[in-house]
């Protein structure tokens, strides 16, 4: 007796169509009625392939940065390994979540504050500003507000004319080298 597999309910064998499901046999010859297969086998290999590269990288990078004190103090909070902690990093990006204009006039010596978070530290953040016409008036590093604070300070170099309003892009970096960038304008 053909036993179902893959079905929510018991559908009535009656109303359903020839393009619903296919009759198949196991290797010990019972019959099967399973659904049909919605995708291309072709697709599959390729998007299998792309992700197997992916993780050989995530394991070299895991490999090597499981020494390091940012993941050992991070695997130690979590219960888990410090390899796994920088296997999970390589994954996730870190992301800009804010950029704080409002005290910034376009003088120079004033504070933009970017808001940037990762799943284990936020390495570095940059920031540039460009004109309307996104030529680069400056470029530079922020600096984190305090330890382990999600905020972080760029001071301006020199002085930005505010009207049009400039483009201000942020960008940031975790350690294992993925980042995100945002902008406001």
């Amino acid at each position: 007796m053909a036993k179902l597999y893959n079905n929510i309910s018991v559908i009535p064998l009656a109303s359903t169509t020839d393009h619903q499901f296919v009759n198949s046999k196991t290797g010990l010859g019972k019959a099967l009625l399973v659904s049909k297969i919605m995708f291309d086998d072709t697709w599959k290999y390729i998007e299998t392939k792309t992700n197997q590269a992916a993780l050989r990288e995530a394991t070299t990078y895991a490999n090597f940065a499981q020494t390091q004190k940012s993941y050992i103090n991070k695997a130690r909070g979590k219960g888990v390994t410090a390899y796994y902690t920088a296997l999970a990093d390589w994954f996730c990006a870190a992301k800009v979540l804010e950029i704080d204009v409002d005290g910034w006039t376009g003088k120079i010596g004033q504070t933009i504050h970017v808001k940037a978070r990762d799943n284990v530290k936020v390495a570095r953040v940059s920031v540039v500003i460009r004109d309307a016409e996104e030529n680069v008036l400056e470029m530079g590093e922020a600096v984190q507000s305090e330890t382990g604070s999600a905020w972080w300070n760029y001071t301006t170099k020199s002085l930005v004319t505010m009207i049009p309003f400039p483009i201000v892009e942020a960008t940031a970096q975790d350690l294992a080298g993925n980042s995100d960038s945002f902008a406001i304008s």
